[in-house]
This record gives C-alpha cells, structure tokens and sequence, in this order.
C-alpha cells in the first residue's frame, strides 16, 4: 500500500492524469508493472531513452474509457519532484543497508570462529591419535585407509570451494531486496539529476569556480545575513550617539493658537448683593522659545559616553559575527576536504578487499586456497563496505553544510585549493594575552557602559541649571484693545533657571541597581578574561600536538609504503598470503589518509588559536 501511495504521488507530481493517460511519444509500448482490485501501474521506455511510468483505473465493464491528453508540462517537472522527496527516506535507507551489512559480518565472523574451532578440534584428535597409537604400538594405517581419506578430505573441499560467498538470505528476500534498491537507486538518480541542474544553474548566475578561500571570504561576509543584522545594530548605535550630542544645543519651540478668555471678577458689596463682572477675550497667540542647557551636572556627558561604549561595542559585536562567519567557513571547507579524503581511501580500501577476495574464491574453486581464508577476507570486505557508506554519509553531510555556509555546491572536490599557510601571519607564543580577544573587549564594554549609567543617575541628585529666552505676540483682544483687530502685544522673556529634585526615592533606587550592575559586569568580565585564558591554552595544546603528530604520521606513511612493498614482493615469491597483502596496502592506505587529515587538522588548529587571540582580521579585511 505504501509503495502504492508512493507511485500515485510520483504522478501527480509529473502532472499525469491518474485515471486515464495518452501516449505522449511514439514508439512507447506500455508494460503492467503492478496491479491491483482498481488500478493498474504502467511503465515504458522510450527508443531515445525516455522514461515513464503512470497509474490508471481498470476498465469497468460497460463503459469506454476516454483517453486524455497529458497537460502541457509548463513548469520543470524535476523541481517539483525534487522538492517532495524528502532526504529522510534516502538516509535511513542507507543506515538499513549498513546495519544489514553488519549483521552479515557478525554471521561471517561466527562463520571464522566455527570453522577455526573445527580445525583446531580436528589437528588435536589427529596428534591424539597418533600418541595413542605410539603407546598402543599399533602400526600406522595402511595405504589403503591413507588413499581414502584423501579422497573423502578432496570431495569435502571441492563442496566448500562451490559454496557461494554469501548465502544467508532467503531467495524471496534477496528479490525483495534488489527491487527496493533498485527503486532507490531511480529516485536518487533523479533528485541527483535536479539538483545537478539547479546548482549548475546557480553556479552560471553567480559565476563561481574555486578560488582561495581568501578570495571569497568577502563575498561570503557581505552576504551574510548575520553580518547585515551585526551592521544594522552598529549603524543604529552611531545614531543614538549622535541623538544623544543634541543635548548640548539649544532647543526651539514654536506655537501658535486661537485662545479664548473669560475674566470673572465679583463686585464689592454685601452677600448676596455683590455681583460678578465677566470679561472675555479672544485673539491669537503666538510664540517662540529658545531653551539652553547651562549646566546638567555631567547628566549629558554621561550619556553622550554611554552612547560611545555602547557603540563601541556594537563595532565588537560586528567584528565578533565576521569572526565566528569565517571560522564557520573555514571549518566548512577544511571539513569537506577532510570528509572527502576519508571517503576517497574507504572506497580504496574497498575495491581492494573486493579484488582480494574474487581472487581468493578463485583459488579455493581451484582447490589452491582454504575456505577459512576466504571467509577471513569476506569479513574485511564486509567491515570495509560499511565503512565506505558510512564515510559517503559523512561526506553527504560535509557537502551540504559547505552548500548552507558557501551558498554553492561544491562541484569537483578533488580540485579544492587548500588554505594558504602564511595567510594569518607569525603563530603567536605560548604566553600571549587574551586581551585582544573580541569577547572580552565586549565585556570590558559592559563595564564601562554600567560607570556611565550609574554616574547619570547619581547626577540627578544634583542641580540643573537652563537657561531659556521667549518671545509672544497677542493680537485681537488678547492685546488689551476691544473689538479691535488690528491692535498687537509682543512680550520678551528671558529667565535664568535652577530645578532641583530634593526627593526622589525613584532614582534612590536606580542608583543602587545602577551598583549591582556595576559589580555584575565586573565579574562577567573576570570570568570571560578566564575562560579566554583556558580556551586559548587548550588552543595551543592542541596546535603543538597536531604539529607533532604530523612528523609520526609522516613517518608511519613511508615504513607503511616500505612494507608494503616487501610484502608484496614476498607473495609473488610465493612466501606470503593474499591476506598479508592485503592487510598491508589497507593499512598504507589508513596511513595515507590519516596523514592528509592530519594536515589539515593542523590548519584548523592554527585558525582556532588565532580567533582566541582575536588575530583573524588580516583574513577579514
């Protein structure tokens, strides 16, 4: 039924018509493939080596089925089939495959255990055997029985020699087994061919072919989107500190209204004789104040500064994103390099052990080689399978994270430039300081944006001095004349004035808050400065191991070579099995690998303890 859902959402998303189909080139002869109580599964090849496959209803008796034309196909019926396979499915189909492999080499390793028992039961009933009959002083066999047991030891081994190298599985299973892959070798072909398409597609757009990592580190951090939000921060932290300089200016107020008056006035007299006298006036008002700040008690300073660390410490933050962007893309590209190697060696490693064992089953069905050797290199071929798909799942994984951070598909791995050394400069001494590190310059940022705060607010337990000059103009009856619009009031103003909060418990408050702050900031930078120091420490320790490591391996590749070399020469004197050769090209190999990822292991560790250092700029900028 799931195979069934499967095919049915494969048609629609080719935009097939479900209940009926047309041709849609000649010379395709439809097959029925699966069937079931209402429909029926159909696939043809085309002469020019088209594909199709399509699902229709059964014929109802009585009624004609109409054939229908396939709609136009206006969009690209890849893309669309390449975003509902979800890669999920393909994975766990893969972790199947490798856990089947693995059981397969569990069987073949009892398979060894067995037979070495059996071997070693047989040599130890034979010596046995022989002592007995030495203390018994019975003769040996005589020909007759020695010419027979040969003859029945030949027919056993010509029986194990015809012995198929794997035959655990059911014939049933094994069909099973082959359709499925089969099937999941098409749909991984196609998504394969989409996405081939699509990055070859991007690739032409943007123009992109391998270059020094150095070289497209500034197109990598300008399209960043961490980058561009780290800038926006930055940019709106420079604005607020020039909002905050505004306070040194002089501010201008401009009004204008339409004001109406009412004077009520009581008349002298004895209640309740007196009377009240009402005097309303109407006219327009007009004025302009200018307001300057003469002295604030440094609350403008305060903030201005505030706004100057807090500035400063976007531009850290900036610079800190940038960092962590590159070191996210160096550690991308050196990753897939190291992924692709590994893979590279895997697959080696395999085609030997596969060459090595036909060349084994060969010389058992020729009675030259034993069943317990052959067995012995089954079980090689076995572990060194599942290593080579487990690396493939490794290197799947290095390709798409370099595709997520880079933005392309990394076409040609094997033509990646590697990083150049000299790029960071000199390598830095054990004893350096960590002061340069951009997490702690933000720390020590945070404290002086909380000295700042705290003197601003003890600032306002202080005097403020403005002074402040008016003008006003009254027309109408606001003036003093009546029923006269032509007459005017101007009024100058200019005042000198002092404010003074003698209580305020809310800033009391703040102030004390503003001292927690202080000391909280205090101790987040002692603790980043610590955890600088030890990261940086680590940082070395593992540069120096990895530097030393590289010589060993170095070596162990050229005595691997060496020996591999003598050992070969040794089998073809017929002094050395199969096995041993193979064993040491395997571990040649190992050697090989180990030593290229060493190397690189050796650049990752030099770009690590430079971001501790806070030295990556040169590669930045």
């Amino acid at each position: 039924m799931t195979k069934l859902v499967h095919y049915i959402l494969i048609a629609v998303m080719f935009n097939w018509n479900i209940a009926v189909f047309a041709e849609d080139k000649k010379g395709c002869v439809w097959e029925v493939t699966e069937e079931t109580d209402q429909y029926l599964m159909e696939n043809c090849v085309h002469p020019d080596g088209g594909y199709q496959v399509r699902i229709r209803t059964k014929p109802i008796d009585g009624q004609d089925i109409v054939v229908v034309e396939a709609p136009e196909k206006k969009e690209n019926p890849i893309q669309k089939f390449k975003d509902k396979v979800e890669e999920a499915p393909q994975i766990v189909e893969k972790i199947e495959k490798i856990e089947k492999i693995e059981q397969e080499v569990i069987v073949t390793e009892k398979k060894v255990e067995k037979l070495v028992v059996q071997q070693e039961l047989k040599e130890k009933e034979k010596i046995e055997a022989k002592i007995q009959s030495i203390h018994d002083g019975q003769p040996e066999k005589d020909l007759a029985e020695k010419v027979e047991e040969k003859v029945e030891q030949a027919i056993e081994e010509k029986k194990l020699a015809e012995t198929p190298v794997v035959d655990t599985q059911k014939p049933e299973l094994k069909e099973k087994i082959a359709k499925v892959e089969q099937n999941a070798k098409a749909d991984e072909k196609l998504v394969e061919e989409a996405t081939e398409k699509e990055w070859a597609e991007v690739d032409a757009e943007q123009n992109i072919d391998w270059m020094q990592l150095h070289e497209l580190l500034p197109r990598l951090i300008v399209q960043n989107e961490k980058v561009k939000a780290a800038e926006l921060d930055y940019e709106a932290a420079v604005e607020t500190l020039k909002s905050e300089y505004t306070a040194y200016y002089p501010q201008v107020t401009i009004s204008v209204g339409n004001n109406w008056e009412d004077d009520r006035t009581p008349a002298k007299g004895t209640y309740p004789n007196n009377t009240i006298t009402h005097d309303s006036k109407q006219g327009i008002q007009k004025s302009i104040t200018i307001t300057q700040m003469i002295w604030d008690a440094g609350r403008t300073t305060a903030m201005i500064d505030k706004a100057k660390h807090t500035a400063q410490q976007a531009y850290y933050r900036l610079e800190l994103t940038k960092e962590d962007v590159v070191m996210e893309a160096i550690n991308a590209w050196l990753n897939l390099s190291k992924a692709y190697n590994t893979h590279e060696a895997n697959k080696k490693i395999e085609a030997n052990a596969k060459i090595t064992l036909a060349m084994t089953i060969e010389k058992v069905k020729k009675g030259e080689g034993s069943k317990l050797e052959q067995l012995q290199i089954e079980q090689q071929y076995r572990t060194y399978q599942t290593l080579s798909m487990t690396s493939r799942l490794g290197l799947d994984s290095a390709i798409q994270r370099f595709q997520n951070v880079w933005r392309f598909f990394p076409h040609n791995i094997a033509q990646m430039p590697k990083p150049i050394n000299d790029l960071l400069g000199i390598i830095p001494h054990k004893g350096t300081e960590v002061v340069n590190n951009t997490s702690v310059k933000i720390a020590r940022q945070d404290i002086l944006i909380a000295e700042e705060q705290l003197a601003f607010d003890e600032s306002e337990f202080k005097p403020r001095i403005d002074g402040k000059l008016s003008y006003t103009e009254k027309d109408g009856e606001l003036s003093g004349g009546y029923d006269t619009h032509d007459a005017q009031k101007e009024e100058w103003r200019a005042d000198i004035t002092m404010t003074w909060k003698i209580f305020n418990f809310k800033n009391k408050h703040m102030t004390n808050a503003d001292h927690s702050r202080l000391h909280a900031a205090h101790h987040r930078y002692q603790d980043i400065m610590r955890t600088t120091d030890e990261q940086f420490k680590n940082a070395w320790n593992n540069y120096v191991l990895v530097e030393k490591n590289l010589e060993t391996l170095k070596r162990t590749v050229e005595i691997n070579d060496e020996m591999y070399k003598l050992t070969l020469a040794d089998f073809q004197a017929g002094n050395s099995p199969i096995m041993a050769v193979f064993g040491m090209k395997t571990a040649h190999l190992m050697s090989e690998v180990a030593y290229q990822n060493a190397q690189i292991d050796w650049q990752i560790a030099r770009y690590q303890l430079h971001k501790v250092l806070g030295l990556v700029n040169p590669i930045i900028k």
